[in-house]
């Protein structure tokens, strides 16, 4: 039997709606696609569901496995998920070399010689993969998604100096804290635009107010290491923005008009730190 060497964390969802082009639901197929697509020799995956959604993953292809995650998300965000760092850590736990996370609705078509290449440069600091999208199943080529990361893979001992608190699977901003957090602990972090790496386009489904609870969160541990932001060079503007969300995290209760602004604010810090982490990056055909 093969080395387990990369271990991910997921959270497969109960059901999966995507549309296809002739209107059909074409959801169900592509969560068990993705699925089968993960495992590979020397990799497997872990699903970290709530417990009331354990005895919907039936089935699971060889090389994937279903476990418990610990509680709070639905009272933190509005709807049953699983914690980031209850996820990145049961990876880690398995002693897995390199460890990382998927989301549940990107496919793999990725060959050995494309996962050894994303494992190798994996080794030696945090590796953020943009998707290509797609508009139906059968689609070959599409575009790069610039702003967001589907899959992130990492060295163990890179993992466990992290600090996800306050992030769930499913909700935006985990995977830009991710790598801000490595980058202000001077960690290498690279971005790879990856073809093998799937996904089925559709509507957003987070919420608004999830949206700016995780924001709040982000900028919370910022806040105390301003000085550290400084000095990634991001320019006036990503360091003026900080400081303002901050201070809204500080105080939500002021609500309107502040909680607009830090959507548009927010938006455009997320820009600054998509750029910051494109100073190094590549593209793997």
């Amino acid at each position: 039997m093969p080395v387990t060497e990369v271990v991910l964390a997921t959270s497969i969802p109960p059901s999966m709606r995507r549309p296809a082009p002739g209107g059909e639901d074409c959801g169900p197929a592509w969560r068990a696609a993705c699925a089968a697509s993960w495992a590979a020799p020397g990799w497997r995956v872990l699903s970290v569901n709530p417990a009331e959604e354990l005895g919907t993953l039936t089935n699971l292809p060889d090389g994937v496995s279903a476990v418990a995650a610990k509680p709070g998300v639905a009272e933190a965000f509005g709807r049953p998920g699983t914690w980031v760092w209850d996820a990145l850590g049961q990876a880690v736990g398995t002693g897995a070399s390199v460890v990382g996370i998927v989301n549940a609705d990107i496919r793999f078509d990725l060959d050995a010689g494309r996962r050894h290449a994303l494992m190798a440069r994996a080794r030696h600091g945090i590796l953020a993969c943009n998707r290509m999208d797609l508009g139906h199943p059968g689609q070959q080529e599409g575009p790069y998604y610039r702003y967001g990361y589907d899959l992130l893979l990492m060295p163990r001992e890179l993992a466990m100096m992290l600090d996800m608190r306050g992030f769930a699977l499913g909700v935006p901003w985990w995977d830009y804290w991710i790598l801000l957090d490595a980058l202000l602990h001077g960690l290498p972090v690279e971005v790879v635009q990856c073809a093998g790496v799937r996904h089925l386009s559709h509507r957003a489904a987070w919420q608004r107010p999830a949206w700016l609870a995780a924001l709040r969160s982000m900028m919370a541990h910022v806040a105390p290491r301003r000085a550290a932001l400084s000095g990634l060079g991001m320019g006036s503007i990503a360091e003026a923005t900080a400081d303002m969300l901050a201070a809204v995290a500080a105080s939500p209760q002021e609500g309107y008009p502040l909680s607009e602004l830090a959507e548009t604010a927010g938006t455009r810090f997320g820009i600054e730190v998509v750029r910051l982490a494109e100073r190094q990056a590549w593209t793997l055909e």
